[in-house]
Formats: C-alpha cells, sequence, structure tokens
C-alpha cells in the first residue's frame, strides 16, 4: 500500500508543494490531490460526528480552547488515515483517473514485456478484428484432442470461456450497411427459420425493422440488450431486462411508452429466444401452421398482436424483398 508523508495539516507549504511537483511527476501529484480529497471528506465525517455528540456534552468539559484542539487533532488525523491508505478512497480516485496505470505502464515497459516466457503449447492470441470477423462460424475444438491438452485445468478453463463467450463480441459489434447486417445475421437466421419451417430471410427483414439494421438495437447505459425482435420482458421472463421509451399504436395512434424489454448475452440467444416466444405462446399458432410461406407467415404474426404498428406486416415485406436481393 502507498503512503505520503502528511506532514503537519496546517503547514500551507505543502500546497505549494503540490502545485510546483505537478509537471515533474504527474502521478505523484495525482496520488497526492487524491490524498487532500480524502482527508477532507474524512475532516467533515468526524466534525458531523462532534456536532452529533454535542447534546451529550457537560459545560464543565467544553470550551472552546477544547474543541479548538479537538478540530485540529481531527485534521490531523484525517491526514494521517488519507495518507496510509486506510481508508482506500485516495486508492480508488487514482485508480478512476488512471494513475495507477500510468505508473504500472512505466515500470512495466516494453523491455519486461517482452521478456515473458512463451509457452508453445497455448495459442498465441490472435488481433480482435480477425476474431469479430469469424465470430458467427467459431468453433472450439475437444478440449482432449487440441492444443489445451498440456495447459493445467484453470488455464484450460479461463481460456475456453474466453473464447465461447459471445456477449462483449455482440455488444462491440457495428453494422456498416444492410449487406453487412444480412451477412452476419444469416447463419442465426438460417438455423432459426429451421426450426420455425420459414424463409430465413423474412426473419432477417423482421430483426432489420425492428433495429434499422442492426444500428439501433435496445441497450441502456450499462449494456447492450442484444434484442433482435423487440419481445418485451412479460411476467413470464426471468431473465435480464432493459427499460426504454417505445412507439405503440393505439387505435392507429402513435403514442409514446416506457417499456421493459427482454435482454441476452447474444444474438444467437436472442434468435433462440424468439423461436422459443412463437411456439410457447398459443395466439401465433396459426402463423405456425403456414410457415413455409414467409408472407403469410409474417401477416398471420402480426394479425395475432406481434407488434401494434398497423403497417407492420407490409414493412417488413417489402424489407424482406431488398434482404433476398442481399441473399443471391
Amino acid at each position: 500500500m502507498k503512503t505520503t508523508d502528511p506532514g503537519f495539516i496546517h503547514d500551507i507549504s505543502n500546497l505549494e508543494r503540490l502545485r510546483s511537483g505537478i509537471k515533474e511527476d504527474e502521478g505523484a501529484s495525482l496520488r497526492a490531490a487524491a490524498e487532500q480529497f480524502e482527508a477532507i471528506f474524512t475532516q467533515m465525517l468526524f466534525k458531523s460526528m462532534r456536532e452529533a455528540n454535542e447534546a451529550f456534552e457537560s459545560d464543565l468539559m467544553s470550551s472552546s480552547n477544547t474543541k479548538f484542539f479537538e478540530q485540529m487533532h481531527d485534521e490531523q488525523m484525517a491526514s494521517e488515515l488519507s495518507s496510509t491508505g486506510s481508508l482506500g478512497l485516495a486508492d480508488l480516485i487514482v485508480s478512476q483517473l488512471g494513475g495507477e496505470e500510468m505508473n504500472e505502464a512505466a515500470k512495466n515497459g516494453p523491455s519486461e514485456q517482452a521478456a515473458l516466457p512463451q509457452r508453445p503449447d497455448i495459442p498465441q492470441a490472435k488481433p480482435l478484428d480477425n476474431v469479430v470477423a469469424k465470430s458467427d462460424t467459431a468453433v472450439v475444438s475437444p478440449i482432449e484432442n487440441g492444443p489445451w491438452k498440456a495447459m493445467p485445468q484453470t488455464e484450460v478453463t479461463a481460456a475456453a470461456s474466453a473464447m465461447m463467450a459471445p456477449k462483449s463480441l455482440d455488444n462491440n459489434l457495428t453494422f456498416e450497411s444492410p449487406e453487412d447486417f444480412v451477412t452476419r445475421m444469416r447463419p442465426y437466421a438460417e438455423k432459426a427459420a429451421h426450426a420455425l419451417g420459414t424463409e430465413p430471410s423474412v426473419l432477417i427483414a423482421q430483426a432489420a425493422l425492428e433495429t434499422g439494421w442492426g444500428k439501433k438495437v435496445i441497450k441502456n447505459a450499462a449494456d447492450n440488450s442484444n434484442n433482435l425482435f423487440n419481445i418485451k420482458a412479460d411476467p413470464r421472463w426471468s431473465g435480464l431486462k432493459v427499460a426504454t421509451n417505445t412507439l405503440e399504436f393505439h387505435n392507429g395512434i402513435p403514442v409514446q411508452e416506457r417499456a421493459a424489454f427482454r435482454s441476452y448475452e447474444s444474438y444467437q440467444e436472442s434468435f433462440n429466444d424468439y423461436v422459443r416466444f412463437l411456439n410457447d405462446n398459443p395466439r401465433y399458432s396459426e402463423a405456425l401452421e403456414q410457415p413455409a410461406d414467409p408472407v403469410k407467415f409474417i401477416r398471420n404474426l402480426h394479425k395475432a398482436g406481434y407488434a401494434t404498428d398497423p403497417q407492420y406486416s407490409d414493412k417488413i415485406i417489402n424489407v424482406m424483398n431488398k434482404v433476398n436481393q442481399l441473399m443471391k
């Protein structure tokens, strides 16, 4: 744990030393400033506690001189606590502002990184662009047959988990064009369409309409929902949720409403839940009875109440015509 000499709390030269040291060592100056902030915060806590105890004080044991020395003692104690890192607030401030990263980067330069031992039995990491480009078709080899055999079990588990976690890749995907969206969604749509007995193009078209070709997938400040079909989180849903404003039509009149939508780990999970959602809801039975005709499928889905937009099925059919052209 890092410590600094707090000095005497009323020594005004400490501030001047902090100012002069900024240009010489930004990392050390950042830590000193963070400790000053922590000390001020701690002083406020002590002051609040002292004021809370005033009701129990006796005039025989209290005076202005006593209060002065108590205040000085509290301020010095707050400075001592912040300098030793006892509360941890200064460490948190430095970490948030990147001070620790700057210090560690200065210590562990390229020369130290180059000296790290290489394990020939561990495959080297590939650039992120290559991983994202092939994320739709990535396959993890069985551990007993692949290069993981010589690795300790803890390393195997960590490496396999990192490769099999699609959420971070999906959350970082950006779709440059409708062609890009169709290309990336096609493997998922083909599996889902096969399960439903319909055409992949109608599912891609529905996802494109719901998300603006992947550019308007529902998200909040914390995360991306990966919800391609804008399925709402009804009381039966026990998974993650994302709340946002949505446009609903009541008697043909559009109205802005607040609603919660389902959130998924990946786009594959979104397609899987879409298939499950249709099969679990009896009202979509008519749509599932004639899935081979994508036009009838989407019209029956609309008629069953999938969306409140009066033009919903017509819009999807128009988008589907474009998707069919892009899939040729």
